[in-house]
């Protein structure tokens, strides 16, 4: 894996778990349950499960030269992650919703789209430190 592809994995990877420490920060303030704590944990880990499987098919897509080879790779990989993540939401919502808040796992979760709209900024911060240092 390239330098440039290890540091975007990071810094994804870092905007998701800033957005689940100030909506953990928001919860201990405003909803201070630990269903709900551990709903955004379990949905942070989601979502970073689901990036780094998005990262690894895109990381293979790139060395194949076949456009019909990535693409249905692509679609298979995409329904595969998010056929997994509503089985994870069914059986946390029938079996462990005294445990797992299903809402704040689902919340969690849209921690993969914070940490893209993130990864802008966050590679600002990163590059400045380098230059800098």
């Amino acid at each position: 894996m390239e330098k440039a592809t290890k540091n975007l994995i990071v810094e994804v990877s870092a905007g998701i778990v800033i957005f689940t420490a100030v909506l953990l920060l928001g919860s201990f303030f405003f909803y201070p349950r630990a269903s709900v704590f551990a709903g955004l944990l379990l949905g942070m880990a989601l979502a970073l499960a689901m990036f780094l499987s998005m990262a690894l098919v895109l990381e293979r897509s790139m060395k194949s030269q076949d456009p019909g080879t990535v693409q249905k790779r692509g679609i298979i990989s995409a329904a595969i992650r998010y056929l997994l993540l509503i089985a994870i939401l069914v059986i946390v919502i029938n079996w462990f919703s005294d445990r797992f808040n299903p809402v704040a796992v689902v919340i969690g979760v849209l921690g993969l789209k914070a940490g893209a709209f993130l990864q802008p900024v966050i590679h600002r911060i990163a590059s400045r430190k380098e230059n800098n240092n």
